[in-house]
């Protein structure tokens, strides 16, 4: 029941976020038709400014979802770059492990002298790891490794980081924005650690994080997923697996009070736009 509220939840949170996004776009274009319609300057100051905070809204949005996706795709670039030019037969330790979990034939691996293992493609997601990664871990750490893989494969973590990662983008101007999408990351993280310490144990997880943490990182595995490290994720990370829950994350007051000045100036503003495309002679009616 709690797994079914949860996931009820996240989809009500996602459905939110898209209509939000799509709200600042629609008022955009009423912002956009005004000015059409009445030229500039608008009758009042008031009009004007309401004009400008919605446009400004939605280009710079637009522009920053923009920047990011093209960040995204150049460490999609890199990540398959390595692959081509350093594919290597599965190590046999890290071939056992996929087997056991039934995901052997989704596991690629590239020379490297960097210990990474990372979940890369979006709609048939694939596990990749480095040679290095055999040769640093015990056969033990190397299962949980790939476990913790494995959840993100299941639940195509991929496409949903990829989504939080655009909408943060686009509300770069709301204070909670990249708090909930660091959030909902590392959310993802901690689910696919307790599901890799089922069968594991949380000890060998542990100790698998911390030896791949204090080594050198592989740049193209980290240019496709940058936010896996974001600060603080592997202390949140450690002390789920040595207290056995999840830490509590919580939203600082100054960014809930922040975020809701920005909804309530946005929301406004919207509104604004939408009555005077309404009022003005020829607008839309």
């Amino acid at each position: 029941m709690r797994a079914l509220a949860r996931r009820a939840g996240g989809v009500l949170a996602w459905l939110a976020a898209g209509a939000a996004v799509a709200a600042v776009v629609a008022a955009a274009v009423l912002a956009a038709a005004d000015i059409a319609v009445a030229g500039w300057p608008l009758p009042t100051g008031y009009d004007s400014a309401n004009v400008i905070i919605v446009l400004a809204a939605a280009v710079t949005g637009l522009a920053a979802s923009g920047s990011t996706a093209a960040r995204i795709a150049a460490g999609s670039r890199a990540l398959r770059t390595l692959l081509r030019a350093a594919r290597q037969p599965v190590p046999p330790v890290v071939l056992k492990a996929a087997a056991g979990l039934g995901i052997a034939d989704r596991v690629d691996a590239v020379g490297t002298g960097e210990a990474f293992a990372v979940t890369y493609r979006l709609i048939c997601p694939r596990i990749l790891v480095s040679t290095a990664l055999a040769a640093e871990l015990t056969g033990a750490e190397v299962a949980a490794v790939l476990a913790h893989e494995h959840e993100h494969v299941r639940h195509r973590d991929p496409l949903r980081i990829l989504g939080v990662r655009l909408l943060a983008a686009f509300a770069w101007y709301v204070p909670a924005a990249s708090w909930l999408a660091s959030r909902a990351v590392l959310r993802r993280e901690l689910a696919a650690d307790r599901a890799s310490a089922n069968g594991t144990g949380r000890g060998v997880l542990a100790g698998a994080l911390l030896k791949l943490a204090s080594l050198p990182a592989c740049p193209a595995a980290a240019a496709a997923g940058p936010d896996r490290d974001s600060p603080g994720s592997l202390e949140a990370r450690v002390a789920q697996l040595e207290g056995g829950r999840p830490p509590r994350l919580r939203l600082a007051r100054p960014r809930v009070l922040g975020t809701a000045g920005v909804v309530a100036v946005l929301t406004a503003a919207g509104g604004c736009c939408a009555a005077l495309s309404q009022l003005l002679p020829g607008g839309i009616a």
